[in-house]
């Protein structure tokens, strides 16, 4: 896995995109980003600045967040947890969130635009896609409830 390192300005790309797909005001999230070739998203303390990278061999690096995609940032379930509370759209606020950590999609009379943010009172389940009336579940089999 090759990972990149953002610039400010690619950093600050990023951030202006979980601003405007989830509603958020503000968002300091004073970490380090990295992105790899599958246009996923990494943080790190900025204390990794201090190790000399070039002296080793990093096969990962930080906490997975986000994928950019076609429709928006799609976030893990570690990246909703991180920016969730501060979203004040695309956030639906569910009874069914057991269901969702099984796999199944969600359906909502609810209208959304793109990656929505699952959540029960102040838990956050990850992210999926809105699509006629259904949100659509990408939690990886690995990570989903078993009955």
């Amino acid at each position: 896995m090759h990972l990149t390192q953002l610039s400010k300005k690619e950093t600050k790309k990023v951030l202006k995109q979980f601003q405007e797909q989830f509603g958020i005001k503000s968002l300091d999230l004073d970490y380090l980003f990295f992105k790899n070739n599958d246009n996923k998203i990494f943080i790190t303390s900025k204390e990794f600045q201090i190790i000399p990278q070039d002296k080793f061999w990093i096969n990962n690096l930080g906490l997975y967040i986000a994928k950019i995609e076609k429709f928006g940032m799609h976030l893990t379930i570690e990246g909703s947890q991180l920016i969730g509370k501060k979203a004040t759209k695309n956030v639906l606020d569910t009874n069914d969130y057991k269901e969702w950590m099984k796999g199944n999609d969600i359906t909502t009379n609810k209208k959304f635009k793109g990656c929505i943010i699952i959540k029960n009172r102040d838990n956050y389940y990850g992210s999926g896609i809105y699509k006629n009336n259904r949100i659509l579940n990408f939690i990886p089999k690995s990570r989903r409830l078993r009955d």
